[in-house]
């Protein structure tokens, strides 16, 4: 019988739950950050060393390794490995401890396969963190285990291009992006994992210590200065690999990531330094449409998934699309589909948005 199925009487859970609240980490006074990490079989590598190595650098002085103002922990039985889907074997530097002695409990999942097979008491723990002052941080699939707890029914999560298909058929109603590094929102934070893990990172330790721990972190593991669109934000051009400027990339890359905070053509010109009429022209030959034309694409796009995926009223979802009014919508909704905004609703038929 695997770990996450096996009996839990509510004797063994109590006993259990008075040793997470009884425990306490020693010398953790003027530690600074300090992170708790649940790993789940099969978990990717990177993760794991992403989010040590960096408070590693960030938590001492030079390249001496020791954890001054920084602290990490592995939870959970110590006697139990946990085996990384490289094969190697890593395990639980201290039990499950009181979860308001962390700042962060990163939650790194594993394949999706084996997400049913970690030990039941991960589970219990993330909820009783939950309930604390940490911050729950689903890190790879990790974003799957927060959206089966039921913490991420309104908030949107980072999901790697690889899994979107998996996030759609398993969690159909719930919103997400594969075009940001991270997303942080009511406690609750999701990363893709790959090199995203290195950027929340840096956000992380420069909230903590300061702009200047996080340079000294990105100089120590040769992380380079981001310029231009993320690693991420490329995933989501994909479809559009013909364009070869890089600032129609850009505008493409802003649109997308800003789609509930709709943009004016004049404020993307803006953006990018170049004339309203220059970027319109530009655009229109490297995309194929006018800037106009395709905010308007990404409008509809964002408006018909609010439809179908939530019960948001009409009203509600016109003005999160970014449309002046439901009767604007309805009327693009049937200028462009043949249908109203209700018969979208209701599961009427429509050509793909995009």
């Amino acid at each position: 019988m695997s770990p996450s199925h096996m009996e839990d009487t509510p004797e063994a859970y109590i006993t259990w739950l008075d040793e997470v609240w009884s425990r306490q980490l020693n010398q953790k006074q003027d530690q600074g950050l300090v992170i708790g990490i649940l790993l789940w079989p099969d978990f990717p590598l990177m993760s794991l060393t992403g989010i040590i190595e960096s408070l590693r650098h960030a938590g001492d002085f030079g390249d001496q390794s020791r954890q001054i103002e920084g602290r990490w922990e592995i939870l959970g039985n110590p006697n139990v490995p946990v085996k990384a889907s490289c094969g190697l074997e890593f395990r639980p530097t201290c039990h499950y401890t009181h979860p308001a002695e962390f700042d962060y409990i990163f939650v790194i999942g594993g394949l999706l396969s084996q997400l049913n097979k970690a030990p039941l008491r991960h589970r219990q723990y993330i909820r009783l963190a939950r309930q604390s002052s940490c911050t729950l941080v689903g890190v790879c699939t990790g974003s799957f285990i927060l959206v089966e707890e039921g913490y991420l029914d309104t908030l949107k999560a980072c999901i790697h291009p690889y899994h979107q298909r998996d996030f759609e058929q398993r969690f159909p109603r719930f919103f997400y992006t594969t075009h940001k590094d991270f997303s942080i929102d009511d406690g609750l934070i999701t990363v893709p994992g790959g090199t995203s893990i290195l950027a929340l990172m840096s956000h992380i330790i420069s909230t903590h210590y300061g702009a200047d721990r996080s340079a000294k972190v990105s100089h120590q593991i040769s992380l380079p200065e981001r310029r231009g669109v993320s690693h991420f934000e490329r995933s989501a051009l994909i479809r559009h690999m013909e364009i070869k400027d890089p600032r129609i990339q850009k505008a493409i890359a802003i649109i997308e990531h800003a789609q509930e905070t709709p943009l004016s053509v004049s404020e993307l010109a803006r953006q990018l330094g170049m004339s309203e009429r220059h970027f319109s022209r530009l655009f229109s030959a490297e995309v194929g449409v006018s800037p106009r034309e395709y905010l308007l694409k990404m409008r509809l796009k964002l408006a018909v998934w609010l439809l179908q995926h939530t019960s948001k009223p009409i009203t509600s979802v016109a003005y999160d699309a970014g449309f002046s009014s439901v009767a604007h919508l309805s009327t693009l909704c049937s200028k462009r589909f043949g249908i109203t905004p209700s018969e979208i609703r209701k599961g009427g038929s429509i050509s793909r948005v995009d």
